[in-house]
């Protein structure tokens, strides 16, 4: 086990994921020109874009008229201003402008606080650059670098193209097409994470995520037959409730997330609402109001095909919290962000900073944002009355964050103080030492140095990705002199600042492990940007050949090619040396170091990919061959509720490492399949047809015979349901996994409501260990706990199984000791019960097979201790996985894939007693020696899809949680 289980299953707590596109290229056709979005598109609350991304959204209210002007210039590569390029700023709502022809744009009646803009011309795109407002802020200056373009096919399930399709890219950029005679293809496109949506009449809407660079890219959705579905919002009285905003959302199936900015829909005087074509699966109905609290309906299952009535969403009545804000010396301040998010939780499990009461389990409910009047004065209405918290966000700096208990409804005379002052300052200059205009600085947490109450939490141990949502990242844009303040920080707080050019298309260089780390008060840090390199070369066979399709990453910076006799080029990317990844349908996954120079273009040369292992054989049905079924097979396949497919998302290749390492396919028309490009290892394969079933999970070892003349069996699908609960009590925002216990590389993920209950729509019958997961996903050391139970999912059948997450109250610190050598990265489980094991592989399916009980996982670096919290008394075993201290950081991950066969394991028995509160064991390990991997660290799993007589299926949904489970690899 390596960070790739806690990465992972932060992956589904944040819903966040990627993948490269799986789509062939459609035929040419004739391109259709975008359409502006109508006005009923722009809502009266939306999510904020632009400060910290999709991750941490803010829902907004309308910004107030300002008195700031917001001035800036688009220009072109030669510095020459553009003419009628489109400039869209993040203002509530949206705004846009066409330039001038001088390439000058201004925006006026705006309020101070950070805005991101973008620009869109004929000669390319500028932006996103996120700018912080202020009386005193210099014009932007926006510089167009090379464009995207996305082609998007829509088709039915019976793979004919649909006439007359919306769809719609959304992002940092949103924009709206109607096929006609051919795909809908969107030009120019700013690179970045988008979510592409699209429906027609009678069809439901479909979603996916994808990742678009510089270049073409390429999509496929599929639209489904949907069936109306209808209710009420009501209130407590039963009363209906009008122009309530309703929205669903996929219990299940995590690709059914409706914005709710896009899709919502506004219920009538007399609280009804109506949805004209929903398909099959389990959703969950969210209603917002402005003077309601937020509300859910209970879990709802369809069926596609029959319109379902009597859905009501009852809205408790919302508190209102009403203040003010004043500076230090209690003087009101004007045009003040004021944001109320979820309260601060204790410090772990249930309720605390890993509990679905702390921050993690309140990432998914999105603060509320509003701005003081002229006299200091505001008011946030349609709060959930439980206990909150409030901070105050100004251009002179903000306010501490202040616990509102709105639990008994509403809270008058909140006085929030700007008393947090502190300020970061400096320049960005380039290696000559000239200053750098337009450069985006930010500052992220300083891990391991002091923390304090600033700005998202940042610094040392004290990281708090609930105040990172609350507060939002602290940022600024360079001036014409390269100077930059960033303001309200904490005193003596540490951060790591970094700095990009505006040019940039990938990401900044190492996120935060680079830059600068600075303490608050400093006044002259010194960044230095150089400008941006880039990277070509050719991916081929041996023989010279090369693949139709692969995917060329470094780091967050990824983007597919299909044809061009394997070339490829990749720009934006700062200088240094990276792990270049190479991955595809049909070859084994490899990597090359890279060296990226200032101004230049690296040259890889011809980067050599081999066929690898094949497996292949007939998915069949009651003894018939089953054509256009799609098979998964992988090191890991990561699915959701319903289907196998990994849940996209807007992290780039995170998921990619993850879910990514799964090739698929489609069978022919006598039910034949074939993949390859595989390693060695253990590998899972599923194979499964929505309208027919799921197969078993098979595991495949390296050695095991017969592997291209396989036969996998669909099964009708078996749906699993249930509740959570801690102390007879339903939790939510909890992720529920469920594995074959023969097979723990087989994962599916989902997420249980607000009222603790949870469905798998479609698991293939099988014994599954299913696992509620508990813990902090972005902190590996403090690692994640699992509170599992062992069931028997029938064919055909609904079960049920409840799961309790009862915490203990004991501390265990482990204690690595090395018998010679030095440990590097390690991967340490705590499993009740007894376990022995020998290696990776085989310790990773002793835990899947363990059934019922408590597990806990954490990692630790360079052979540090590791800390079990909260952990209740009984016998357990502790099992350690030791790496090479050459592995370190993310190539932990790929190394341990790649030698889990090998290797060791080193367990021991533990008994936790009732007291004392802390207690402490050691497990004596011995350090394998360090196996040079020509692959290089960056090399992980394999994927892509495969060759088969269908063609690839369209890549997954909307973000989801692609998460993986106790028992993984």
């Amino acid at each position: 086990m390596s960070r790739r289980l806690v990465i992972a299953v932060g992956i589904a707590v944040v819903v966040a994921g990627a993948w490269w596109l799986r789509g062939r290229p459609g035929a040419p056709a004739a391109s259709e020109v975008p359409a502006p979005l109508a006005p009923e598109a722009v809502r009266q609350v939306r999510p904020a874009r632009g400060e910290l991304g999709e991750l941490t959204r803010v829902m907004i209210d309308d910004d107030p008229r300002g008195t700031l002007r917001l001035e800036g210039q688009v220009i072109d590569a030669e510095d020459h201003g553009v003419g009628g390029a489109t400039v869209m700023i993040t203002a509530n709502p949206p705004r846009s402008i066409t330039t001038e022809a001088d390439g000058s744009f201004a925006f006026d009646g705006l309020v101070p606080r950070p805005y991101t803009l973008i620009a869109r011309a004929r000669q390319g795109v500028a932006g996103p650059i996120t700018a912080r407002l202020t009386e005193k802020s210099e014009p932007v200056v926006l510089r167009l670098r090379p464009a995207g373009k996305l082609t998007v096919t829509v088709a039915g399930g019976d793979g004919k193209a649909i006439r007359g399709a919306t769809v719609e890219l959304r992002g940092v950029d949103v924009q709206r097409a109607v096929t006609q005679t051919g795909p809908a293809v969107f030009s120019p496109v700013v690179p970045g994470g988008y979510q592409i949506a699209a429906w027609a009449d009678g069809k439901a809407h479909a979603f996916q995520r994808i990742q678009i660079g510089t270049g073409d890219a390429q999509a496929r959705l599929v639209l489904s037959a949907g069936a109306p579905v209808a209710g009420r919002v009501v209130d407590d009285r039963g009363a209906g409730i009008a122009d309530a905003r309703v929205r669903y959302s996929g219990a299940s199936d995590w690709t059914q997330q409706a914005s709710e900015r896009y899709d919502a829909v506004v219920s009538a005087a007399d609280g009804s609402f109506r949805f004209e074509a929903l398909p099959a699966g389990s959703f969950r109905f969210q209603a917002s109001h402005p003077e309601r609290a937020p509300g859910s309906s209970a879990l709802i299952t369809l069926d596609g095909k029959t319109p379902r009535d009597g859905v009501v969403i009852a809205l408790e009545v919302g508190a209102v919290v009403k203040g003010k804000v004043v500076d230090g010396q209690r003087r009101p301040v004007a045009a003040a962000r004021v944001r109320i998010g979820g309260g601060s939780g204790g410090p772990g499990g249930v309720g605390g900073r890993g509990g679905p009461g702390g921050p993690r389990g309140r990432m998914f409910e999105p603060p509320r944002q509003s701005f003081s009047d002229g006299d200091g004065a505001f008011e946030i209405r349609g709060l959930p009355r439980r206990p909150l918290s409030a901070v105050a966000l100004h251009d002179t700096g903000a306010s501490q964050t202040v616990p509102v208990d709105a639990s008994h409804g509403d809270v008058t005379n909140l006085v929030l103080v700007l008393d947090v002052t502190g300020a970061i300052s400096g320049a960005v200059v380039d290696p000559e030492g000239q200053p750098v205009e337009g450069a985006q600085v930010s500052a992220g947490p300083s891990f391991g140095g002091r923390g304090g109450p600033g700005p998202a939490g940042f610094g040392g141990g004290g990281f708090d990705p609930s105040q990172w949502q609350l507060r939002g990242r602290p940022e600024d844009v360079t001036d014409a002199a390269g100077k930059f303040t960033l303001t309200g920080l904490a005193a003596g707080a540490q951060y790591r600042l970094t700095a990009a050019p505006a040019s940039r298309t990938g990401p900044r260089r190492g996120g935060f492990r680079d830059g600068a780390v600075a303490t608050t008060g400093d006044s002259n840090v010194r960044l230095v940007v150089q400008p941006d390199g880039a990277v070509k070369g050719r991916v081929a066979f041996g023989d010279g050949s090369a693949p139709d399709m692969f995917t060329i990453s470094v780091e967050q910076n990824q983007q597919s090619f299909l044809g061009g006799g394997g070339a490829f080029a990749l720009d934006g990317i700062a200088p240094g040396t990276y792990q270049l990844a190479v991955r595809g349908p049909s070859f084994q996954n490899t990597a090359v170091e890279v060296e990226i120079t200032s101004s230049r273009t690296a040259d890889a040369g011809t980067i050599t990919v081999v066929k690898g292992r094949s497996i292949g054989g007939v998915v069949v049905a009651d003894g018939q061959p089953v054509p256009d079924a799609t098979v998964y097979a992988g090191r890991m396949i990561l699915g959701n509720g319903s289907t196998s497919a990994a849940p996209g998302g807007a992290s780039g290749p995170l998921a990619a490492q993850f879910g990514g390492g799964t090739k698929t396919t489609t069978t022919d028309a006598a039910g034949a399949f074939s993949l390859s490009g595989f390693g060695d290892g253990d590998l899972a394969i599923v194979a499964e047809h929505p309208a027919v079933g799921r197969s078993r999970a098979l595991r495949l070892p390296t050695v095991m015979p017969g592997q291209t003349e396989l036969t996998l069996t669909l099964e009708k699908y078996g749906s699993l349901a249930g509740t959570l609960r801690q102390g007879n009590q339903p939790i939510g925002g909890i992720a529920v996994t469920c594995q074959a216990v023969a097979t723990p590389g087989a994962i599916y993920t989902v997420l249980a409501g607000s009222d603790g209950a949870y469905r798998f729509d479609q698991l293939a019958p099988d014994t599954y260990k299913v696992s509620a997961t508990v813990g902090n996903p972005r902190n590996p050391r403090a690692g994640l706990k699992f509170y599992s139970r062992q069931i028997d999912v029938p064919i055909g059948q609904q079960v049920t199984v409840d799961l309790a997450v009862d915490p203990g109250t004991v501390t265990l610190d482990v204690a690595i000791v090395p018998r010679s050598g030095s440990v590097g990265v390690a991967s340490t489980w705590l499993a009740s019960g007894a376990i022995t094991a020998s290696t990776e592989t085989e310790l990773l399916l002793k835990l899947a097979a363990s059934g019922q009980g408590t597990s806990a996982r954490s990692a630790s670096g360079s052979g540090g201790p590791v800390t079990f919290t909260e952990v209740a008394t009984g016998d357990y075993t502790v099992c350690v996985t030791p790496l090479p201290a050459e592995v370190r950081g993310a190539g932990a991950r790929g190394y341990l894939e790649r030698h889990a066969d090998t290797l060791a394991v080193f367990c021991k028995p533990v008994t936790v007693a009732p007291s004392p509160d802390t207690q402490s064991t050691q497990v004596p390990v011995v350090v394998p020696a360090y196996i040079p991997d020509p692959a290089g660290s960056g090399s992980g799993g394999t994927g892509g899809s495969g060759t088969g007589g269908g063609g690839p299926r369209p890549g997954p949904g909307s973000g989801g949680p692609g998460s993986v489970g106790p028992g993984s690899p």
